[in-house]
């Protein structure tokens, strides 16, 4: 029996698959895009527990005919449009189509086919308002989203709760963080492209970076943690919960003047400095400050245990060194 993870040729879910074939699961890898530079080269060495599946979620009849095919005991589902306000005005129906429709379509799936546990990973962003005007959030913080991309969410997180209870299977829900590290890129579903990996990339060519003069706190957490939550969230034999936050759940001090720091170490050509009068950043931020998601009732529940913001940050250094055809070098 195989793990499906939908999605799993993105950032989130390309770390969650390595983490799964790392502690000896079959994967089913289900996308409709490409996987980056690298990635094969680094999913060699468990090729036969790998099975790639090329299909969207929001073709019903495909997500079924894979589930009725291939014997699936557990579902991680991290298919999304991760939407910005231009992508929102322009096409709201092909965010809507992917996330909320595609959450129902593998959901319905999984139910008719008898699978044990469907994960669906949704996002901080699920909490709307409450992010930016709170200094911490549970689980049980109202939610008061506005964007597609916070509503969509939102509702389909409600959703699955409520088929769950309806459909008498077994869904948990999570919450992720900000999310840096290993396989961030532009494949055409995400609008917001991380500080860390906008830094990443011109350490990497030697560029400068013109830092704002506004620092941002984010709930980063590095992607190969989220991947172990996941990891132990679908196959924890049983959870008192059906959502979960995944995140640090402590700040980290000055992030991205560390992250510099750490690059401009292994990366000597590369320099930054913070933009002076007159001057424009050429390294931007996705939002603004965000409270921290406590993950208290994970490390209740499960044996996680994120990377500190130095470990994150030397564990990433390292995926680079080894995956240098991901940026191109």
């Amino acid at each position: 029996m195989a793990i499906l993870v939908t999605g799993g040729a993105g950032f989130v879910g390309l770390n969650v698959v390595r983490a799964l074939l790392e502690r000896g699961d079959e994967v089913v890898l289900f996308d409709s895009g490409d996987l980056p530079p690298g990635a094969e080269r680094s999913l060699r060495p468990w090729q036969r527990a790998l099975t790639i599946e090329r299909g969207s979620v929001v073709d019903a009849d495909a997500v079924t005919a894979l589930l009725a095919r291939r014997p699936i005991d557990r579902v991680i589902h991290a298919a999304a449009i991760t939407s910005g306000p231009v992508r929102e005005a322009r096409d709201p129906a092909a965010i809507l189509d992917v996330n909320l429709r595609g959450v129902l379509n593998v959901l319905d799936a999984s139910r008719r086919h008898r699978v044990k546990r469907f994960v669906y990973v949704g996002s901080g962003a699920a909490y709307g308002e409450s992010l930016y005007r709170l200094p911490r959030l549970y689980e049980s913080t109202p939610s008061t989203p506005t964007t597609l991309y916070s509503i969509t969410k939102h509702a389909a997180e409600r959703t699955c709760m409520r088929l769950a209870a309806l459909w008498k299977i077994d869904v948990v829900c999570v919450r992720l963080g900000t999310v840096i590290g290993p396989w961030e890129r532009d494949t055409g579903a995400r609008d917001n492209y991380g500080t860390h990996t906008q830094l990443a990339s011109r350490a990497v060519a030697g560029r400068t970076a013109i830092l704002t003069r506004e620092a941002v706190q984010r709930d980063w957490i590095y992607a190969p943690d989220v991947a172990q939550a996941l990891s132990l969230l679908v196959h924890a034999p049983a959870l008192g919960h059906t959502l979960y936050n995944v995140s640090s759940g402590v700040p980290w001090i000055d992030p991205i003047p560390r992250w510099c720091e750490a690059l401009a170490q292994r990366y000597p050509r590369f320099e930054h400095r913070t933009e002076s009068d007159g001057e424009a950043a050429n390294i931007w931020y996705t939002d603004v400050n965000r409270g921290l998601m406590d993950i208290g009732r994970l490390q209740a529940e499960t044996r996680f245990v994120p990377h500190t913001m130095q470990a994150a940050y030397a564990a990433y250094l390292d995926w680079m060194d080894a995956t240098p055809e991901f940026f191109g070098h």
